[in-house]
């Protein structure tokens, strides 16, 4: 019972990854085919103002690996 518990929240916590992966590669998209900010971006994809700060993280960590 634990153990499915267990895989329950992995899988839970694959897919908010795999969503966060998503809207940053659109968010990138739109930056350099729009030719606009990381924040006009994530208005476009209808991010919640709370979430801004996460995906600015992560996108400056992915600059910092390039």
């Amino acid at each position: 019972m634990k153990f499915q518990i267990l895989m329950q929240e992995e899988r839970a916590k694959g897919r908010a990854e795999g969503h966060a992966e998503g809207r940053l590669s659109s968010m990138i998209g739109l930056m350099k085919n729009m030719n606009c900010s990381a924040e006009k971006a994530l208005q476009l994809l209808d991010v919640p103002e709370t979430e801004w700060a996460t995906y600015l993280d992560l996108l400056a960590k992915q600059n910092e690996e390039q």
